[in-house]
């Protein structure tokens, strides 16, 4: 007699958390590293997005898009942890007179993030997902749960406040 296999309704179907998690991973972390500026801070950011992605994959994993919601949720978790971390160093700055914060400056790409990270939050989002990314704006719009023009919006403001910065400090020309 054949044993019949039974699947217990609890059992996710192999390999489908797995294969997202494949095919999104880099993807978030480059998202994150954009956001938050460190190689650790974002793995650390996308691991745990992933990790609620899995914990509640029954759900997730019937979303249209779950691929923007895991990148809503490792954005929301690099925001925490950046205001976390802001919090932090004005506390220590307040315990000792006289400190200051320097920001390092590193040529690339790096001192570029830098400038993206210090726009409001909504146009480093939209900025990041355009550019690290690569998506459309209505993708943008479906991740960030935001209409069309709005982010048409918060492109336009990011890249005109962003071109501001970068003139102030001398890295392009005015003509930007």
């Amino acid at each position: 007699m054949a044993e019949v296999e039974r699947q217990d309704p609890e059992v996710r179907v192999p390999g489908r958390f797995d294969v997202f998690y494949r095919e999104d991973y880099r993807s978030v972390v480059a998202l994150t590293y954009g956001l938050s500026g460190s190689t650790w801070a974002a793995e650390d950011l996308a691991q745990e997005a992933f990790l609620r992605a899995h914990r509640d994959w029954g759900r997730v994993g019937q979303m249209a898009a779950p691929g923007a919601w895991v990148r809503r949720v490792a954005m929301n978790l690099a925001i925490s942890r950046f205001r976390r971390a802001r919090a932090e160093t004005a506390a220590r700055l307040k315990l000792v007179p006289g400190a200051s914060v320097l920001e390092p400056w590193t040529p690339g790409s790096e001192a570029f993030w830098l400038e993206v990270r210090k726009l409001p939050r909504r146009q480093a989002e939209a900025i990041a997902l355009h550019y690290i990314e690569d998506l459309t704006v209505v993708e943008i719009g479906e991740i960030l749960r935001l209409a069309d023009g709005t982010v048409k919006a918060l492109l336009h403001q990011g890249r005109k406040r962003l071109a501001r910065q970068l003139v102030a400090r001398g890295w392009v020309d005015d003509e930007v």
